[in-house]
C-alpha cells in the first residue's frame, strides 16, 4: 500500500492508472490474441455443422479465393499509375533564354471510353461467382458432416439394437444348455443357440470397429483432430419425420434460381459476355496526356528578355493499333472463352435435373420404406416372434423357429433404421442440390396436408 500513496502522506494520482492496468490488462491481452471457445465436450450435429464452416480447409481456401478476387475487383476500373520522368542534359542546350539543364515530366494513360468500367465489371462478375462457389464448398462441406453424422448415428443405433438381441441369445444359449443337461433338451438347440450366439457377438465387434473410421471422416469434414473422441448420437436419425416436401414445381424453381454451382457458372458466362465485349475495344487507341517542364538556367547576356525562364509543354498522344492480330486474337479468345462457360452451363443443368430426379426418388423411396419397416412389418415381426415363443414353451415348435422369428424381427428393426437413415440422406441430398438449409425445406407438415 505504501506504493499508492505519495511520500507526502496525500493520495498518489497514478493510482487510478495503476488499477486500470492491473485489472484490464487480462482482458485486453484475451481481446487481442482472439481467442475463440475450445469445441463442446458433449457435441451434436449443430456443433459439428458450426465447427466445418469455420475451420474446414476447402471452405477456408474457397473464401480466399474469394477475398483475393475481391480486392483485385476494387483496383481493376482505376486508371494506371502516373508516369514521372526525369532527364539531366550532359550537354545542355543553349537557347536565347539560357542553357536547359534538366527536364521533369509527368503523364497520364486513360484507356478508351468504358474500358475501365468494363474491366471493373468482369473483375466483379468473377469475384461474384467465386462467391457463388464459397456457399457451395460449404454446402457440399455441410453434406459431408452430415452424411457422416448419419451413418455413425445408424452404426450407434444398430449396436443398440444387436445388443439387445445379445442379451437375448445368452439367455437363450445357457437355457437350452441346462435343459440339455438336465436331459430334457436337445443338442441341436444348442448348437443353435450357440451360432446365434457366435454371429451375434462377430457382428457386433464389426460395427464397433467401424466406429472409428467413421468418427475419423467425421473429423475431417468438420476440421478437427483425427483424435477427437466419437459424439454420442441418437439411436434414430429424426430428420424429415412426420413432414412433406414442397410441391416438386417449386423445388425445380429453387433448384434452377439457387443451386450454388448454377449461380457460379452464370455468373461466369456473364463475366465471359462482358469479357467479349472489352476485347471488342482492344482495337481502339488509347489517350496519353502529359506535362513536360524543362529547368532553364540564365543567359549569358545581360538584359535578355525572359532570362532563365523555364518552359512547360503539355503533351497529347495516342496509342495506335496498328496490328489488328492482336485485338483479333483477343475478341477469338473471349469468345472461345464464353463459349466454354455457356457449354459449362447447360452441362451443369442436365447433371443437376438427373441427381436431382434421383434424390427425389431416394426420398420417397426412403419415406415408403421408414413407414412400412417402422409400422405393419414391424408389429407383425412381434407377433410372430410371440406366438412362436409360446408354442416353442408349449412344445409346438422347435428352437430353429424361434430363431428364425427373432433374425426376422431384428431384419425388420435395422432395415427401419436403415430405411430412417436413408430418408435422412436423401433430405441432406436435395438440400445441397437446391442450396437451403433443410430446415427450409420441411415446410409443410404431412399430417395436414393429407386432411
Amino acid at each position: 500500500m505504501k506504493n499508492l500513496i505519495h511520500p507526502r502522506g496525500y493520495f498518489n494520482p497514478l493510482t487510478p492508472l495503476l488499477f486500470l492496468v492491473v485489472f484490464l490488462c487480462p482482458l485486453v491481452a484475451g481481446a487481442v490474441t482472439g481467442d475463440e471457445p475450445p469445441f463442446p465436450a458433449n457435441p451434436g450435429l449443430t456443433d459439428y455443422l458450426a465447427w466445418a464452416a469455420g475451420h474446414n480447409p476447402a471452405v477456408a481456401g474457397a473464401t480466399g479465393r474469394m477475398d483475393a478476387l475481391r480486392h483485385s475487383a476494387e483496383g481493376v476500373g482505376a486508371l494506371p499509375d502516373l508516369r514521372f520522368g526525369w532527364g539531366e542534359m550532359i550537354v545542355p542546350v543553349e537557347t536565347r533564354v539560357g542553357p536547359q539543364q534538366r527536364v521533369f515530366s509527368l503523364s497520364q494513360s486513360i484507356p478508351w471510353f468504358g474500358t475501365l468500367g468494363l474491366k471493373e465489371t468482369v473483375a466483379a462478375k468473377r469475384a461474384d461467382a467465386a462467391a457463388a462457389a464459397v456457399r457451395g464448398r460449404l454446402f457440399k462441406v455441410q453434406h459431408r458432416v452430415r452424411a457422416t453424422w448419419y451413418e455413425l448415428e445408424y452404426l450407434q443405433g444398430e449396436i443398440a439394437i444387436i445388443i439387445g438381441n445379445l442379451a437375448l441369445a445368452r439367455q437363450a444359449e445357457a437355457s437350452t444348455r441346462s435343459s440339455y443337461e438336465a436331459g430334457v433338451g436337445s443338442l441341436g438347440d444348442v448348437l443353435a443357440a450357440q451360432i446365434e450366439l457366435e454371429q451375434l457377438t462377430v457382428r457386433l465387434a464389426g460395427l464397433r470397429d467401424r466406429i472409428k473410421p467413421v468418427t475419423a471422416g467425421l473429423n475431417l469434414a468438420a476440421g478437427l483432430d483425427a483424435n477427437q473422441p466419437t459424439p454420442v448420437t441418437s439411436a434414430i436419425v429424426p430428420e424429415g419425420h412426420g413432414f412433406d416436401l414442397p410441391p416438386d414445381a417449386v423445388l425445380w424453381t429453387i433448384l434452377k434460381e439457387n443451386n450454388p454451382e448454377l449461380s457460379a457458372l452464370r455468373l461466369e458466362q456473364e463475366g465471359r459476355r462482358q469479357g467479349v465485349e472489352l476485347a471488342g475495344k482492344a482495337g481502339y487507341p488509347g489517350l496519353t496526356v502529359g506535362v513536360d517542364y524543362i529547368m532553364t538556367g540564365p543567359a549569358r547576356m545581360e538584359g535578355v528578355a525572359d532570362s532563365g525562364k523555364d518552359p512547360v509543354i503539355a503533351r497529347l498522344g495516342f496509342s495506335i493499333p496498328l496490328w489488328g492480330g492482336k485485338a483479333g486474337a483477343e475478341k477469338k479468345t473471349s469468345a472461345g472463352y464464353l463459349a466454354a462457360a455457356s457449354a459449362d452451363l447447360t452441362d451443369a443443368r442436365l447433371q443437376l435435373n438427373a441427381s436431382f430426379e434421383s434424390a427425389l426418388y431416394d426420398w420417397r423411396e426412403a419415406v415408403r420404406n421408414a413407414e412400412l419397416y417402422g409400422g405393419v412389418l414391424h408389429d407383425s415381426g412381434r407377433q410372430a416372434l410371440e406366438v412362436t415363443a409360446a408354442r416353442y414353451r408349449s412344445g409346438q415348435a422347435s428352437y430353429i423357429d424361434l430363431v428364425s422369428a427373432r433374425k426376422t424381427l431384428l431384419g425388420l428393426e435395422l432395415a427401419h433404421l436403415r430405411a430412417v437413415t436413408d430418408r435422412s440422406n436423401a433430405l441432406n441430398d436435395l438440400a445441397t442440390l437446391l442450396g437451403v438449409p433443410i430446415d427450409e425445406l420441411l415446410t409443410h407438415d404431412a399430417g395436414s396436408a393429407n386432411q
